[in-house]
């Protein structure tokens, strides 16, 4: 290498003093065609290949010993050693970083190759999910996300109640709601009125829905039993056959309502005070 340098020195001083003389006058061209300062440096330039040469075919000649020459006889990495960076055991001394402690020999391994794409895909996921939350704001903030989960929520117990209230029975149904009374009005209005007049007052046929006596009980599912199953001995058919599960629970909810209203012309009461309390009366304890 350092007789590389040499030779370039010398040839490019060689090719400066060559053009000072020929803009002096002092050379005549060589031949004809090629002046004499460019002939000099062509013969200069293979001059140093053939030193190049003759040097590096020198180093690495035969005659050198196949200790020095012959590179050490290892084995090709495997795909492991490859992808995780390491060494084969018997190649761990060349990262020895002669720092033992205890007996324990501190190796320079480098870091997986897998964890460091990795790394490099986290710090991507991070820029391009920085720029989407607080750049174009293209993804919702968790406030907005709180916000959709809650309406798919109401969606689902919307759908939900409706599927329970289809399958309500005399053992699982509860007091519903206005919208629900609302509608249990409607059913109550257009088959309920003949027997029990127009708000639940009575008349010759059916007793008084106001008042705190029941023949057959109060309860909500009392009241839902007998809306259901009715008493044909008693006048009072059965509408199973004609309400769903969900219509007799919105006409039951509606005729508890009726407690208390004292409307005008109220019929005496009929069978036995009712007190409102937890039942567990069973569907053939009622039908008795």
């Amino acid at each position: 290498m350092r007789l590389f340098s040499i030779l370039c020195c010398l040839t490019i001083f060689s090719g400066n003093l060559l053009s000072a003389q020929s803009s002096a006058g002092g050379l005549m061209s060589a031949t004809k065609d090629i002046p004499l300062e460019v002939y000099v440096m062509l013969v200069l330039i293979l001059f140093e290949l053939i030193i190049i040469v003759f040097g590096q075919f020198t180093f690495n000649g035969p005659w050198l010993s196949k200790e020095s020459a012959k590179a050490p006889d290892r084995k090709a990495p495997t795909f492991f050693q490859r992808i995780n960076r390491t060494v084969a055991l018997e190649d761990e001394a060349l990262l020895d970083l002669k720092h033992d402690y205890d007996g324990i020999s501190e190796l320079d391994n480098k870091t997986p190759q897998w964890w460091t794409y990795a790394f490099y895909f986290t710090i991507l996921f991070g820029v391009v999910y920085l720029y989407r939350m607080f750049g174009n704001e293209s993804l919702p903030s968790q406030l907005v996300e709180l916000k959709m989960e809650n309406q798919e929520a109401e969606i689902l117990k919307a759908s939900y109640l409706s599927l329970s209230a289809s399958n309500v029975d005399e053992n699982s149904v509860s007091l519903l709601g206005q919208d629900d009374v609302m509608k249990g009005a409607m059913t109550f209005k257009t088959n309920c009125v003949a027997c029990h007049g127009e708000q639940g007052e009575g008349n010759i046929v059916g007793p008084n829905l106001t008042d705190a006596y029941w023949i057959h009980k109060g309860g909500i599912k009392d009241i839902f039993t007998t809306i259901k199953y009715g008493y044909p001995e008693k006048g009072m058919k059965s509408w199973k056959d004609d309400f769903s599960p969900l219509q007799i629970a919105q006409l039951a909810s509606f005729v508890k309502s009726l407690q208390g209203s004292n409307p005008p012309n109220a019929k005496d009461p009929q069978g036995e005070l009712y007190s409102e309390v937890p039942s567990t009366t069973t569907l053939t304890d009622t039908l008795k």
